[in-house]
């Protein structure tokens, strides 16, 4: 089946974004993808390999959005997957379990599943702020449309909580985060969350444990000075932060690290 994706027109609402278009990327795309949109916006126990971004669009081609110019520049991408869901918030699975394991979906596509899923998004760097994501959903919408798909959900990562978390000297709980405001506003103080509101976006629950990563204690103390070394700030016996949404707790005796964060469930309206 072929699926007619985003082409801006000189007509179009979108006239400012007329040299760039959305279209499916392929396996042999892996590679650019990682390097141009994956490894800067995720930290390294989070990103994915080039590996799983050519198994992602091996499993599911239609549903792996990029974004980019006539001469290849990729600029924003979105990845989805395809599963079957009864509507029930009590039965929504986790990221993890959504991504499966591997995370190129293989293990948890459903071809005539009932459900898309946004997955993983990111901007290229310098591209922040130009509504690149809402273009994004909408294409979802439109794919939703064309396969008969009866919800949008995500289970989305509220970029912000790092940083409150520090700000607040690692005293504010995740629940309460996602439920503060913008100050003047009815809108998520989240600054991702409220992009999601823009577009309709509901709020199901809370997804406890989204996305989990266990490694050594060696590759633990690798990303400690590596990786945005001034943000590991050890807040209690075994508990580490480190600027991002989750947090780790160290296992010195069984030789391991857990990473374990928490987002947010939500549904982005079919219209």
């Amino acid at each position: 089946m072929n699926y007619e994706l985003y082409e801006p027109s000189s007509a179009d609402q979108y006239a400012g974004l007329e040299k760039k278009s959305i279209t499916s990327w392929n396996t042999h795309e892996a590679f650019s993808l990682y390097k141009e949109l994956e490894h800067p916006n995720w930290a390294p126990w989070l990103e994915a390999s080039i590996q799983t971004l050519a198994g992602r669009a091996a499993t599911f081609k239609e549903g792996q959005f990029v974004m980019k110019n006539g001469l290849g520049m990729k600029f924003a991408s979105l990845s989805l997957n395809q599963i079957h869901w009864d509507g029930d918030v009590a039965h929504l699975p986790s990221w993890d379990q959504v991504a499966g394991e591997p995370t190129d979906y293989s293990q948890t596509y459903v071809p005539d599943g009932n459900t898309l899923v946004l997955m993983s998004m990111n901007v290229a760097p310098g591209h922040h702020g130009e509504q690149l994501p809402s273009l994004l959903i909408d294409q979802t919408v439109i794919l939703a449309k064309q396969l008969g798909i009866e919800h949008i959900i995500g289970s989305f990562r509220p970029s912000g909580y790092g940083q409150a978390k520090k700000d607040s000297g690692f005293n504010l709980d995740f629940a309460s985060y996602i439920q503060m405001k913008k100050e003047g506003t009815d809108k998520p103080l989240d600054p991702w969350l409220r992009s999601l509101s823009w577009k309709g976006m509901h709020p199901l629950a809370i997804d406890a444990h989204a996305m989990t990563v266990e490694v050594s204690l060696s590759d633990f103390d690798w990303y400690k000075h590596t990786y945005h070394p001034n943000q590991w700030e050890k807040t209690k016996t075994g508990i580490w932060e480190c600027g991002e949404v989750g947090s780790w707790s160290v296992d010195m005796l069984a030789g391991k690290a857990t990473y374990q964060e928490s987002n947010v469930w939500g549904m982005i309206p079919i219209q």
